[in-house]
């Protein structure tokens, strides 16, 4: 967790910011964690934020499964033997973490996908948070966040800190990657409307800047969603394979193509081929053994 930084931010509770920022939540020098980072590096670092403060680590709420998310539940759980808390759908991948790259991928990946950024190591998830579970640990309210991926959720605290995940994204991630990964865009925009109608006092995104007013980055996740969307459905005036929509988007942005940005770009892609043509808006034709797609 290169360059972070532990910041107060209410009596009792704390935000490592970093390249994914990391929430903290003590109480009675007991400490709840807000996902767990990257790697091993990061865990190595709260663990050495936990000792320098005197608190035990209790558990790690994951937010969801990506491998910036979970990086360190393998080595701070052995090292403390702490609790995991997630969502069903979220537990299969923190488990089995192999699952991420082939989602990715839609069959057994390349062998680039099998990385730290992609592939954590496993975990024991030990409390799943179910459909019906409104509040964890005694007063952590749950907010269901649907749209960057399966079962991703929110954890809102009792001094009014908002964990958000990865429900949206910091200016600087946006300008970086041209594209977040969404794997629901009807999700995404719901969850991003949602998040605008809590009231907090701070807001907590993965990756960027804590936040005292969420409208702002709100409105720009919302803003390059429908940019995309407009985008795809001008230039789905002729027809299109994947391959070709891939390429279009990524050609417009600007984004140079690898196995990773191909797995990501490419997924996001094909989610918003799939709201169009559910919203209607995209029919398709199977033609000589292709998928061709074209603006209704």
């Amino acid at each position: 967790m290169a360059n972070d930084t532990l910041v107060q931010l209410t009596e009792n509770t704390w935000v490592i910011t970093g390249p994914t920022n990391v929430g903290l939540v003590e109480r009675n020098s007991e400490v709840y964690l807000i996902d767990s980072g990257n790697d091993k590096e990061a865990g190595r670092r709260i663990r050495k934020v936990l000792d320098e403060k005197g608190w035990r680590l209790k558990a790690i709420i994951n937010t969801h499964s990506n491998a910036d998310h979970i990086g360190a539940n393998d080595y701070l759980q052995r090292l403390t033997g702490c609790e995991i808390w997630a969502t069903p759908a979220e537990r299969a991948f923190i488990e089995y973490p192999k699952f991420e790259p082939a989602f990715l991928w839609g069959s057994f990946p390349v062998k680039e996908l099998n990385s730290k950024f992609f592939e954590a190591k496993p975990s024991k998830v030990t409390n799943l948070i179910e459909a019906d579970t409104d509040t964890i640990a005694g007063d952590l309210e749950v907010v269901r966040l649907p749209g960057h991926f399966f079962g991703m959720i929110g954890i809102m605290t009792p001094d009014r800190v908002l964990f958000l995940g990865d429900c949206m994204f910091g200016e600087k991630v946006l300008e970086k990657y041209k594209i977040p990964f969404i794997y629901d865009v009807a999700g995404y925009r719901e969850t991003i409307g949602k998040v605008k109608n809590i009231d907090a006092d701070h807001y907590i995104v993965s990756h960027g800047d804590p936040q005292t007013d969420i409208d702002a980055m709100a409105e720009a996740n919302l803003a390059l969603v429908d940019v995309v969307e407009t985008f795809l459905l001008e230039t789905l005036e002729r027809e299109m394979t994947d391959g070709e929509a891939v390429k279009a988007v990524s050609d417009h942005y600007r984004i140079t193509l690898d196995y990773s940005q191909y797995a990501l770009v490419g997924t996001t892609v094909r989610s918003f081929l799939a709201y169009l043509y559910n919203a209607s808006k995209l029919s398709y034709e199977f033609r000589e053994n292709r998928l061709y797609w074209k603006r209704i």
